[in-house]
């Protein structure tokens, strides 16, 4: 049987590490000036621009954990590209690109009962526990994804 692996990059928010699939992945970039955007949600820092593409900045920390992003030096952008448009995921650092072994992917009971359909699953790899993300579906969950695609157009 072949053992299929996912490569993923993996950034750190809070003292977790999460992974996101590197096929979603456009560039990782050092935090830049982020243009606030009036009536937003929480979690939708503004908008910045990225390679001169205008992009919605959503803070991580604040749409997992709860809790507002500190900006550090390890600070970073991950750009991703998700329902035709891109966005800027604000992270603590990100930190590798793994190659998550497939059956090493496990779904617990626990995350069935909550609202976090974000949660791909969880892998114990190389004595580290990473939690694997759906970025369209944490898009949608934390953010109003009508209000990110109105910011995109009015720009």
């Amino acid at each position: 049987m072949e053992n299929l692996l996912q490569k993923m990059i993996i950034c750190r928010v809070g003292n977790d590490e999460f992974g996101i699939s590197i096929n979603q992945v456009v560039s990782i970039e050092r935090l830049q000036t982020i243009t606030p955007f009036p009536n937003r949600s929480p979690y939708v820092l503004g908008v910045t621009t990225v390679r001169n593409i205008v992009t919605p900045i959503v803070d991580m920390c604040s749409a997992l954990k709860g809790e507002p992003m500190k900006s550090t030096d390890d600070t970073r952008v991950i750009i991703v590209q998700a329902f035709d448009s891109f966005f800027g995921l604000v992270v603590d650092a990100a930190t590798d690109i793994l190659d998550i072994p497939a059956e090493s992917i496990q779904r617990p009971n626990l995350l069935e009962t909550r609202n976090v359909s974000y949660l791909k699953g969880i892998s114990e790899t190389n004595e580290r526990l990473l939690v694997l993300l759906d970025i369209e579906k944490l898009l949608e969950d934390t953010t109003n994804l009508d209000e990110l695609r109105e910011i995109i157009q009015s720009l």
